[in-house]
C-alpha cells in the first residue's frame, strides 16, 4: 500500500371510403405526432449544455484509489493516477485529502478484504476499481457508509446500488453521440459496419438504438474480419456493388453492347458508421472512396484517433467525424499534453489522464451531480451527468479529419 500526500440514436362504396378515410386520418395523425416527437428530440440536442458551478473544497480527508500500478492494467492504472495528481495540484494545499494507492495488479487481488478494511479505517471515498471482474464483485459487497467511483463499468450497466457510482470511457456514449450528430446533419439512413468481436456489436447497437430513436433507419449491417480482402467484399456488400454489376451485364447483354459503367449506389443512403481503430478504419475509408461512396457521409468514433498530430499518415482518415473528449482540443494544460504526446510510453493514454482528472472533479461535485440533473459538469471527458442508474454519462465535442488534421466542429 502507497501512500501519497496529493494525487493525484378510387371508387369504393361510401362505408369502405368512410373507413379508409378514417384510417388515413389516423395515420396522418399518428406520424405527424412521431414527426412532432422527433424534431423536439433533435431540438433538444442543439441546446447549448448548462452547468454548474464546479466546487473546489470538499471536506474529504482520506480517499483509497484501487488502481493496477503492475500488471497487464499498470499502464492505464498509472494514467489515471497521473489525472489525479494534475487536478489536485489545482487546489489549496490544506484542502487535498490524504490519497491511498492500492495496486490491484494482481489476479488474484481480494477486492472485498480491501473494501472491509478501507471501510473500517474511517476513509470518505473509494476511486476504482479498473478491472470490470473487480467491480461485478465490489458491486455486491459496497456500503452507503463508503461511497465507490469506479474507473469502468459492471457487466451488467442496468446494475444499480446507491452510493455506488460508475464512471469511465463508455464507447456506447461515442455512438450515442454520433448517432444524434448524423441526425442533426439530415443524414436519416443508415448502413453499419463493425468488426466481427463483442466490442464492434456493442457499439454498433448503441448506434443503432438511438439512430432509430431519433428517427433513423438502419438500412444494412456488415460484419468484418481484420483482413484486407475480406474487408474489402464486406464494404462491397454493404455498397451492393455485385448486384450493381450483376445489372449491368443484364441491361449490355439484352442491348449487346459494352456499357461504360460506374456502381450504383442506393440514394437513400446517406450514413455509413464504422466501427473499428485506427488501423482498420485506415483501410476501410479507402475502400469506400475507391468503391464510389467517398461522397456518403462517413461517421466513426474516436478508437480511429489516438491525439497524435500525424498528417501524412491521417489523410486517409479525411472526411470521417466522430466524437471525442474536449481535453484533447482545448487550450486546456496545454504543456502537460504537449509533454505527455511527445512521450512514446504515454501518447496513447491521454482520455486516461482526463478520466483521472474528472474522477476527482466528480467526488467534489457529488451532490450537485445528484441534485442539479437537468445540468451538467463541465468536464474534460465531455459534459458529465449522473443517470438513474449512478452511470456517470458524457457529452462529446464533434470532431472531423480534414487534411489528415482532426480539429473540432460544431455539433
Amino acid at each position: 500500500m502507497l501512500i501519497v500526500g496529493s494525487i493525484f440514436l378510387v371508387n369504393c362504396d361510401t362505408n369502405l371510403n368512410s373507413t379508409l378515410s378514417d384510417d388515413v386520418s389516423d395515420l396522418m395523425k399518428t406520424e405527424s405526432e412521431n414527426i412532432e416527437k422527433k424534431q423536439i428530440n433533435i431540438d433538444e440536442l442543439l441546446i447549448p449544455k448548462e452547468t454548474f458551478e464546479i466546487v473546489d473544497l470538499l471536506p474529504l480527508k482520506k480517499v483509497a484509489v484501487i488502481l493496477p500500478v503492475t500488471g497487464r492494467y499498470s499502464k492505464v492504472g498509472r494514467a489515471i493516477i497521473e489525472g489525479l495528481e494534475i487536478q489536485l495540484k489545482n487546489y489549496p494545499e490544506n484542502s487535498i485529502p490524504e490519497i491511498v494507492i492500492i495496486d490491484s495488479g494482481d489476479k488474484d487481488f481480494n477486492i472485498r478484504n480491501v473494501y472491509n478494511k478501507l471501510a473500517l479505517d474511517s476513509y470518505d471515498f473509494v476511486i476504482g476499481p479498473l478491472r470490470k471482474e473487480l467491480i461485478n464483485k465490489l458491486i455486491l459487497y459496497s456500503s452507503e457508509s463508503l461511497p465507490v467511483l469506479t474507473m469502468n463499468y459492471p457487466s451488467n450497466l442496468d446494475k444499480f446500488k446507491k452510493e455506488f457510482y460508475q464512471f469511465g470511457l463508455l464507447p456506447e456514449d461515442e455512438a450515442i453521440c454520433i448517432a444524434e450528430k448524423s441526425i442533426i446533419d439530415g443524414n436519416n439512413n443508415a448502413s453499419i459496419i463493425y468488426p466481427k468481436n463483442a466490442w464492434g456489436k456493442r457499439i454498433a447497437d448503441a448506434f443503432s438504438l438511438r439512430y432509430i430513436e431519433l428517427g433513423g433507419n438502419i438500412i444494412d449491417e456488415v460484419v468484418y474480419e481484420k483482413d484486407m480482402n475480406k474487408i474489402n467484399r464486406s464494404v462491397r456488400s454493404l455498397l451492393k456493388i455485385e448486384e450493381s454489376i450483376k445489372r449491368k451485364n443484364k441491361i449490355q447483354n439484352l442491348l449487346n453492347v459494352k456499357l461504360q459503367f460506374e456502381p450504383y449506389i442506393a440514394n437513400d443512403l446517406n450514413t455509413i458508421f464504422a466501427v473499428g481503430t485506427s488501423k482498420d478504419m485506415k483501410i476501410i475509408k479507402p475502400q469506400f472512396n475507391f468503391n464510389f461512396a467517398e461522397n456518403i457521409p462517413f461517421y466513426s468514433t474516436s478508437h480511429i484517433y489516438n491525439g497524435l498530430f500525424d498528417q501524412e499518415n491521417n489523410k486517409d482518415l479525411n472526411e470521417i467525424k466522430f466524437c471525442d473528449i474536449p481535453w484533447l482540443y482545448n487550450d486546456k494544460n496545454i504543456s502537460i499534453k504537449k509533454k505527455m504526446l511527445e512521450n512514446v510510453e504515454k501518447n496513447k493514454l491521454l482520455r486516461f489522464v482526463a478520466l483521472g482528472m474528472d474522477s476527482i472533479k466528480i467526488i467534489y461535485n457529488l451532490e450537485k451531480l445528484k441534485t442539479l440533473k437537468n445540468k451538467y459538469l463541465d468536464g474534460n471527458t465531455g459534459y458529465l451527468q449522473l443517470d438513474d442508474f449512478n452511470k456517470l454519462r458524457r457529452n462529446l465535442k464533434i470532431v472531423r479529419f480534414k487534411n489528415g488534421i482532426a480539429r473540432e466542429i460544431s455539433f
